[in-house]
């Protein structure tokens, strides 16, 4: 056999073996982002495991590959329950009260109803810029030691985000939405529990680490040119 097919061969193999890596990767972030939800109540335990899973896939982004999902998650859990229980249940309720009103508005006579449905498609796509940065932004906070005094500066602070990069936030929110989307479309609804917000996670984490550095964690109070950026990372690692 040629050198250079045993080589090929063994870069197929290599490869595939990084992909069956990841896979389960993405399932175990899966699994332990649905064990700390449910943790939690669903409404208290949603934020923490967000903010878990989030810290996790963007240590994968930056190249840590040996983080520990379990650990790091966990840890997450306890330091940042508080700030990111609280954005949950106010995310949670948002949602449900644009949910509600649009529901209502379709009872009522054509221009309340415009009008009703005109300010929730509003809220709504305000509220799909900020979502996808609350995460970010309670990891970097907390990082930096600024303590959170209120939840709506951690809303402000993830609006200004996705206000200010709009591609960004479209890219973000074709993730969130893409991905269940496409496998409800493919016919495999039974991997949305296996699956559905581990690649969310990972590819979003990705877009975040990149088009964000480190230092621009605090929208609300920019770096100033003569300070040195902060360096921050996550430690936890499996032994």
């Amino acid at each position: 056999m040629r050198p250079g097919a045993t080589a090929g061969g063994a870069g197929l193999i290599g490869g595939l073996d990084a992909l069956l890596h990841l896979a389960v990767q993405l399932v175990w972030l899966n699994l332990w982002w649905s064990l700390l939800t449910l943790r939690g109540g669903i409404v208290l335990g949603l934020g923490p495991a967000t903010v878990g899973a989030h810290a996790v896939a963007s240590a994968w982004a930056r190249g840590e590959r040996d983080v520990s999902v379990p650990d790091v998650m966990r840890a997450r859990w306890r330091e940042r329950r508080r700030p990111a229980a609280g954005a949950g249940m106010l995310s949670a309720a948002l949602v449900a009260s644009l949910a509600a009103t649009w529901w209502l508005s379709r009872s009522q006579t054509p221009l309340p109803a415009a009008v009703a449905q005109g300010m929730v498609l509003l809220a709504a796509l305000l509220l799909a810029a900020t979502l996808p940065y609350l995460a970010l932004v309670i990891e970097r906070t907390a990082e930096q030691g600024a303590p959170v005094r209120r939840i709506s500066h951690l809303f402000a602070a993830g609006l200004a985000l996705g206000m200010a990069r709009p591609l960004l936030s479209l890219v973000l929110a074709a993730i969130w939405l893409g991905w269940p989307l496409l496998l409800l479309a493919c016919g495999w609804p039974g991997l949305l529990p296996v699956i559905g917000v581990g690649v969310p996670f990972a590819a979003s984490a990705w877009c975040l680490e990149r088009a964000l550095p480190r230092a621009a964690a605090r929208p609300s109070d920019p770096p100033s040119a003569h300070d040195p950026p902060p360096h921050s990372h996550i430690s936890e690692r499996t032994s």
